[in-house]
């Protein structure tokens, strides 16, 4: 086993042993900011499986996000559903959705890809304040109680935990499967994946239900986090912070997404307490990673895990500290792949070789 792998692994442990101990060591206050962060860093990633692993920039996904949400508040509001029949119905929006915006964006790219998913995240923007006999407009939904076994803070921030570390095991195997290997292809030449015989429309309509998908736990997650859902769930706004927390974090990567939500979320709930303009601090922060670390956060810790093994006598070799890989592959692993059954000559395949 290589020393980056060992690190890999420790940082792993960690990071659990942390979040299993965090309610008996912090205040209920930090808990639920912690609780807030995971969402946004579910909700982060399933733009990231869109973004940095299919090359297709979305600004729309705070409307899956919302008609989820707004799936649970309906019932538990206006059919006094039980809690299996909110979450069944949230899942069912939530798909649904992701199912009718797929098909609308499939066989664009580009800017006209943005475009499409920046219109159908107004439509449902625009939809939650004409509906009001639905989603209660700009007053929203209220009394929507979590299920008692989780109500306690304690206990839902431990659910939430839990989902977001299955959604995030769940991703690490999509990303490694063929099907993985077809988005990054699909990502760095859709004109050569196309030329190999793959079907690219559906490719980008599987990506984006299974992006609207983890969407969906997400704002399922996030409407029992604060018992209240309003349109201000589904503006442009959500979808941009979701985008920059994967960007911030590094995008192509499953660990960044969660980085830059945590970063994001503890910025506006405590930096604002004692910084007036944080805003600025934080705007500071976003040009500072592009400018300097096109990666992202994790990006950056990996260009400089080689020389931090060269320092300490550990030569950075390839198969060590991930040498030749993009920006995220040596801490992530999920950039860079050790083989490619169905013959895709991408980006990472040609640095590799070189």
């Amino acid at each position: 086993m290589s020393l980056t792998t060992k690190v890999k692994l420790g940082l792993l442990a960690t990071g659990i042993a942390a979040g299993v101990a965090l309610p008996y060591l912090t205040s209920p206050f930090i808990i639920g900011i912690v609780t807030l962060a995971l969402v946004f860093g579910l909700f982060a990633m399933s733009i990231d499986v869109l973004a940095g692993f299919g090359g297709l920039v979305t600004v729309g996904q705070a409307g899956i996000f919302a008609v989820a949400a707004y799936g649970v508040g309906y019932t538990a509001t206006h059919l006094d559903g039980g809690h299996v029949l909110q979450v069944a119905v949230g899942l069912a929006a939530g798909i649904a959705i992701s199912v009718i915006f797929a098909i609308m964006a499939m066989r664009t790219s580009g800017v006209y890809f943005l475009m499409v998913t920046l219109a159908q995240g107004m439509i449902v923007w625009g939809l939650a304040y004409r509906l009001a006999p639905i989603t209660g407009a700009e007053n929203g939904l209220r009394g929507i109680l979590r299920p008692p076994a989780v109500s306690a803070y304690w206990t839902y921030y431990y659910l939430v935990l839990a989902i977001v570390a299955l959604a995030g095991g769940l991703l690490w195997i999509v990303t490694r499967s063929p099907v993985g290997l077809a988005l990054r292809g699909l990502r760095d030449g859709e004109d050569r994946l196309r030329m190999l015989g793959y079907n690219t429309a559906f490719h980008k309509a599987y990506v984006f239900v299974l992006s609207g998908l983890f969407a969906t736990i997400a704002g399922i997650l996030y409407v029992y986090l604060n018992q209240f859902i309003s349109p201000a769930a589904s503006e442009f706004a959500t979808s941009g912070h979701g985008l920059l927390m994967a960007i911030l974090g590094g995008t192509g990567t499953l660990v960044g997404p969660l980085i830059g939500a945590f970063v994001i979320v503890f910025a506006e709930n405590m930096l604002s307490t004692y910084v007036e303009r944080w805003t600025t601090l934080l705007g500071a922060v976003f040009v500072i990673t592009i400018l300097f670390a096109r990666g992202g956060l994790v990006g950056m810790l990996s260009q400089a895990w080689p020389r931090v093994l060269a320092r300490f006598g550990h030569p950075a070799a390839s198969g060590d500290a991930g040498a030749g890989s993009p920006p995220g592959a040596a801490l992530d692993g999920t950039a860079h792949a050790t083989s490619n059954p169905h013959g895709i000559t991408t980006e990472d395949d040609q640095r590799s070789s070189r």
